[in-house]
């Protein structure tokens, strides 16, 4: 999909992932491509259960892949353990969606941001103080909330404490899964010009995982859409917001609420039901429609979505 000469940061190639529960298998991710360009922001959006967060764990080697390929900067790493798991764990790196859950209780905030430096073999402590109170000032934070425990803060501020933990290896690519989902609304925003700021600082590249379009087209470069483990359509930020092919992203976009209250009272939801798609669907297939701009339908479909678009 990539038109680029130059190779991608990450690859992803027909992905899978299953799950089996008994005699019934769940495909959580089915058959995902992607790439991702160095320096780029790529939010992949979907409601709860599409396996927009299970892709971004079966990248960064939390499950075994069931089949496909994963690669970065033109290595394969999908398979990985060991030493080879170890090095890969410096060079990505993940924000977890839950500040609470994924912060030891018992650990000093100094701990948690240093624990990846120790384990990758940083042994003097003068250099890891320096880099632990770097990141602290960077995130909002002051020296003095190193000796204090995750259950002193407040939400917002223990997810930056999370991102610190993350950003302080210097990854080259930053898995964000649903950073600002659990978050308050205006601190929402603050978490955003955090990332925002550190991406900037670092040339992070950011595969940007959430369910709120308005904050992906915000935040994000290119936009991915799931549903139910597919990729249904992939383009711009601009471009999928100012033409959206699919169903399926039609139906997003039109939950996302307006800020005028006598628009909002007018605005449609557009409802989607799969069932009828999938009847009329037959053989689909992800086609690009336009440059860049890909979305699953049948041969047939994409003939005349590009005839319409033609047509002006």
């Amino acid at each position: 999909m990539n038109r680029e000469t130059e190779t991608p940061l990450l690859a992803v190639s027909h992905l899978c992932q299953y799950f089996k529960n008994g005699k019934e298998v769940n495909r959580a991710v089915d058959d995902v491509s992607f790439e991702i360009k160095k320096g780029e922001v790529f939010g992949l959006v979907g409601e709860s259960g599409c396996g927009k967060t299970t892709t971004g764990r079966s990248i960064i080697g939390l499950y075994d892949i069931t089949s496909g390929e994963v690669f970065f900067n033109g290595e394969k790493i999908s398979g990985k353990s060991g030493k080879n798991a170890k090095e890969l764990a410096s060079r990505i790196q993940m924000i977890y969606q839950d500040p609470v859950a994924s912060l030891d209780p018992r650990m000093t905030v100094y701990e948690i941001i240093a624990e990846g430096l120790v384990i990758q073999g940083e042994k003097d402590r003068a250099v890891i103080d320096r880099k632990v109170y770097e990141m602290l000032e960077m995130i909002g934070l002051v020296k003095e909330h190193a000796n204090r425990y995750p259950h002193e803060f407040s939400g917002g501020q223990r997810q930056r404490i999370g991102i610190a933990r993350a950003v302080i290896m210097m990854p080259e690519l930053l898995i964000a899964d649903e950073p600002v989902s659990a978050l308050d609304v205006s601190v929402q925003a603050q978490v955003i010009n955090l990332l925002n700021d550190l991406r900037k600082r670092f040339s992070l590249t950011i595969l940007f995982i959430a369910h709120d379009l308005s904050v992906v087209k915000y935040f994000s470069d290119r936009i991915a859409v799931m549903y139910f483990g597919k990729m249904v359509e992939l383009a711009d930020s601009d471009e999928l917001f100012a033409h959206p092919l699919h169903p399926y992203t039609k139906s997003l976009l039109s939950a996302i609420p307006l800020p005028d209250p006598i628009s909002e009272r007018k605005r449609k939801r557009i409802i989607y039901r799969p069932s009828e798609e999938e009847q009329a669907l037959g053989e689909e297939a992800f086609r690009e429609i336009s440059a860049g701009h890909f979305v699953r339908c049948t041969k047939t479909q994409a003939e005349q979505i590009r005839a319409e678009r033609a047509q002006g």
